[in-house]
């Protein structure tokens, strides 16, 4: 049943006030201030509903693939998305090769993104859309594809070059110690790009102790941020986790 019961609906209701009441204790945080995301970023993500399915031959229209970002692009420009807000198409994990190219570059999986990602950029950029992509921090991504550690600012560059709009920096495989640094310094080679390009950091969601987290540092860095883990539909998931953002928003 899709219809919350009276319980769980009363207790969404309290858990919202507690997260409303906390929300006007806290003074204002700002976040980076480089002339983008001056306002929350709304958009389209692939994660929440199409996570890491790679199988084209058995779900063609569903895999994570070019076919799947450029209908999402017709959609949200054909069916009123974008015209109220929604400008962001952003394509989660799971897009690159498993081997970077013969300069060391990420690229997209050659099956999947036939025709690149800067061409796949192109299109969203054409729908009057911008183009976001996902990297992590780590070794690996979360799913397992190449992630960015050694290669912060080829990647940074990378991205630029491919004309990407938004990068969401994962932490899956690396070191919370170091990720704050390592962040950091990936926020500079975005920015040594000269792109303007929405950087979100997801490295507070790893960190174990939410206190200790360098807010000054994480405003200068990122664009915006998040501390929970991944979104879920469910009831109980949404009010959990607005009350972690609200007892750990910087101030």
């Amino acid at each position: 049943n899709s219809v919350p019961s009276d319980k769980a609906f009363k207790m969404a209701q309290h858990l919202l006030l507690l997260t409303l009441l906390a929300l006007l204790a806290l003074q204002p945080a700002c976040c980076l201030d480089n002339g983008v995301a001056m306002q929350p970023p709304m958009g389209w993500l692939t994660w929440q509903r199409f996570r890491c399915v790679t199988d084209c031959d058995t779900y063609p229209d569903t895999c994570i693939g070019e076919k799947l970002i450029r209908d999402t692009a017709d959609r949200m420009a054909q069916d009123g998305w974008l015209a109220s807000g929604y400008e962001f198409v952003t394509v989660d994990d799971c897009w690159a090769s498993h081997q970077r190219d013969a300069q060391g570059r990420l690229q997209g999986d050659p099956d999947r993104f036939p025709g690149g990602m800067r061409a796949l950029a192109d299109y969203v950029h054409s729908r009057g859309l911008k183009f976001g992509i996902y990297a992590d921090y780590g070794n690996l991504t979360c799913g397992g594809y190449p992630g960015s550690i050694n290669n912060l600012q080829l990647d940074a560059q990378t991205f630029a070059s491919w004309g990407v709009d938004l990068v969401k920096l994962d932490g899956c495989y690396s070191d919370p110690a170091k990720q704050a640094a390592g962040y950091a310094q990936f926020g500079s080679y975005l920015n040594k790009t000269g792109r303007p390009i929405v950087f979100s950091c997801s490295y507070p969601a790893y960190q174990e102790k939410k206190s200790s987290i360098d807010s000054a540092l994480l405003q200068k860095t990122c664009s915006m941020w998040r501390i929970y883990g991944d979104i879920q539909d469910s009831w109980p998931r949404w009010p959990a986790s607005s009350i972690t953002g609200a007892a750990t928003t910087p101030t």
